[in-house]
């Protein structure tokens, strides 16, 4: 039976091509400039079609559901600043490599800068962080403005689901009226072209790569942040065997044995003036690393190589020694030349064994003694966190302290480390958590979950969500790095320091609340928080805010033992 859509036939091919493509969540943001869409979207029964009222909310929880799914999510919003809203999150899919498709509902062209209501100059205003932008005819469609539109549409979702993948933006003006409706039986179907993707290996790129690999002999794989993969971590156990050095960060999802994680605390094992954990080679994927310890570490003792696989148009010299930039897929690759390599005879690896446990003593020798603050609430949560768990770390300091840690080798880790900004992270861990099969947990500074509480502004979260604030009283990152914290300005402008608490916005939202203020509360609370409750929950955890900064910077002398 034939359903009715928007007279608007435009909408047609767009809703067709989302579909063909592999769209199947869209997040609609209330208006009435996208009426069209929000008419025809639903009653296509292609979609399953959620509504988030915030803009900028609803795109942090498309870029979580649409890296969940590993899927392209559209999203479809009114005209003027309720498209602005969605920057921060489509620069950030940007910058992660997600699909997001923002569909943006626009007056017609006439109309802009003529002073009426609602309008701006809406045409390009992502394209620093979209893959590919456009702009929809407007009125009734010709035959050569469909043979347009679908052109476009097929050059969005090209770009959108490529070799290097990433959001797109289509602007759609209508003109008045906006609620008719017709026969969808009635429309053609637009043509679509599907997007075909094929990285072959180039054999003769892999007999030159071998060659160069063959002579060197301090080898290694760095990590950064990336979607759990069976392929990824086979190339891992095949790598680590052959006696290269590969060092992970918890968002790098690579739980093999013969990793070396926990970057930030293995870096203090070596001494600072000694190049001996430096590379001979240096092997990089194109995903963004967390540590900048690390990346100062190998900018100042560079190795003799540098290999990065990236399919993008644009040179990746994060370490400033790239040797090589090597396109196509860069798992398969390397793992074409695992089955070629011998085993490296350099003791590589047993330098960084050592490093590795040295520092681990140290790190245990300092949190037995440990008093009351930030580093002793996340030794706390790392050994109380259930296996299987999806653990989401806001920025800034929570991901950070997570990498300090072990954690159970079942769970995995995400950051919006793609821009690295502290909005959305309720949001995109919110999105994660509708699209998951496991549980979420989402870990954030009180400034972090504060600036982003309208995620939980909705009615999609699961009863198995779970948000855990460490509350310090304002932005802790600003005590440990070196510059704010020795000015005047600390408290008042760079912390925002404040005594807000966030047991209102928990009962707002309908999220059970628990509070802990020292180490026996926090352990009895994290004994039952995650089991069962039939909704979702929210832990606040208060720690003494002045004295963070200086502990953690205690922590890191005492691992180097010096």
């Amino acid at each position: 039976m034939s359903q009715s859509i928007s007279d608007k036939t435009v909408v047609h091919h767009i809703i067709e091509h989302c579909y063909t493509h592999g769209v199947r969540h869209v997040i609609i943001s209330p208006g009435s400039r996208n009426a069209p869409f929000i008419i025809s979207f639903p009653a296509s029964k292609k979609f399953n079609c959620l509504t988030i009222v915030d803009e900028r909310s609803a795109a942090y929880f498309a870029l979580g559901l649409a890296r969940e799914t590993k899927q392209p999510v559209a999203l479809i919003c009114t005209s003027g600043t309720a498209a602005l809203n969605y920057t921060p999150a489509i620069s950030e899919a940007y910058y992660q490599q997600i699909p997001l498709i923002a569909i943006t509902a626009d007056r017609p062209p006439e109309y802009v800068d003529q002073a009426d209501g609602q309008t701006i100059r809406q045409q390009g205003i992502f394209s620093n962080f979209v893959h590919y932008e456009c702009q929809m005819p407007v009125g009734d469609l010709s035959s050569d403005d469909r043979w347009l539109v679908d052109r476009r549409l097929n050059e969005a979702f090209k770009n959108a689901l490529g070799a290097v993948r990433g959001s797109v933006h289509i602007n759609v003006p209508f003109r008045e009226p906006l609620y008719e409706s017709i026969d969808a039986g009635t429309l053609p179907q637009p043509s679509i072209v599907p997007v075909t993707l094929e990285l072959s290996v180039n054999e003769a790129l892999l007999d030159d790569l071998y060659h160069e690999l063959s002579q060197y002999r301090k080898v290694m794989l760095l990590l950064g942040a990336i979607v759990p993969g069976d392929d990824l971590r086979r190339l891992v156990a095949g790598l680590v065997e052959k006696g290269v050095v590969v060092v992970t960060e918890s968002l790098s999802n690579v739980p093999e044995s013969g990793t070396f994680g926990n970057t930030d605390r293995i870096l203090e094992g070596f001494n600072p003036e000694d190049p001996a954990f430096t590379p001979d080679m240096l092997i990089t994927l194109d995903i963004p690393v967390l540590s900048k310890k690390l990346k100062q570490r190998l900018r100042k003792y560079p190795p003799k190589a540098h290999w990065h696989f990236s399919n993008q148009d644009i040179l990746i010299d994060t370490y400033q020694c790239l040797s090589r930039q090597i396109p196509g897929d860069a798992v398969e690759t390397l793992g074409k030349l695992v089955t070629r390599m011998q085993s490296l005879s350099s003791d590589y690896a047993d330098i960084f064994k050592d490093a590795e446990q040295r520092v681990k003593v140290r790190h245990h020798e300092y949190l037995e003694s440990l008093p009351w603050c930030d580093l002793k609430v996340f030794d706390q949560i790392s050994r109380k966190m259930p296996g299987h768990q999806q653990i989401h770390l806001s920025n800034s300091t929570p991901v950070r302290y997570g990498q300090l840690f072990e954690w159970d080798r079942t769970c995995t880790f995400f950051s919006n480390r793609g821009t690295s900004g502290i909005d959305g992270c309720v949001s995109t861990a919110a999105g994660a958590a509708y699209g998951a099969d496991q549980s979420v947990t989402l870990i954030s500074g009180d400034l972090g979950f504060i600036y982003d509480t309208n995620g939980l502004w909705h009615q999609y979260l699961p009863s198995s969500f779970r948000v855990i604030v460490v509350n310090n009283g304002g932005g802790g990152i600003f005590r440990f790095i070196p510059g704010p914290s020795k000015t005047e300005e600390l408290e008042p402008y760079f912390e925002a320091r404040s005594n807000h608490q966030c047991r209102g916005i928990a009962e707002t939202f309908g999220l059970q609340y628990y509070a802990a203020g020292n180490s026996n509360e926090l352990d009895q609370i994290l004994d039952h928080f995650w089991s069962d409750k039939g909704e979702p929950a929210l832990l606040e955890i208060f720690t003494p805010g002045q004295e963070n900064g200086e502990i953690l910077r205690k922590y890191f002398s005492h691992l180097t033992g010096r």
